[in-house]
C-alpha cells in the first residue's frame, strides 16, 4: 500500500529513466553507429552522393512503396542544397557495411 504513496518527484524520476532506455533503444541501438550519424550530420551533401550511389540505401521520394521486411528506417536529414529533409531507408544486411564504408572515406 506504500507504493501509491510515493512523492511525485519519484513518479517523476521514473518516468525520465523509462524515457531515457526508450530513447537509448530506440535511437541509439535501432540505428546503429552514433560516429557514423554525427559524421553524416556534419557533412550532408557527402553523404547525400554517396547514398545515390549505394544500393544499400532508399531515397523515399514518395514514388515507392517501402518494404519494411527489408529496410530499415525512415532516417532523415536535411540536405542544403535540395533545401529539404530526405527520408532514406537502409536495406537490412547491408547499409551497415555501407556505414563502415562511408564512415571510412575521407570526407572533406
Amino acid at each position: 500500500r506504500q507504493f501509491y504513496k510515493l512523492p511525485i518527484k519519484m513518479y517523476i524520476a521514473i518516468a525520465i529513466i523509462i524515457l531515457g532506455i526508450l530513447y537509448y533503444y530506440f535511437v541509439v541501438v535501432k540505428h546503429g553507429d552514433v560516429a557514423f550519424w554525427k559524421k553524416v550530420s556534419k557533412n550532408p551533401e557527402f553523404f547525400y552522393e554517396q547514398l545515390k550511389k549505394d544500393e544499400a540505401w532508399v531515397i523515399d521520394d514518395g514514388s515507392i512503396n517501402i518494404d519494411k521486411n527489408k529496410y530499415t528506417g525512415p532516417f532523415m536529414l536535411h540536405v542544403p542544397s535540395l533545401g529539404k529533409v530526405i527520408r532514406f531507408y537502409g536495406k537490412i544486411g547491408e547499409y551497415e557495411d555501407s556505414q563502415k564504408r562511408i564512415k571510412e572515406e575521407k570526407i572533406r
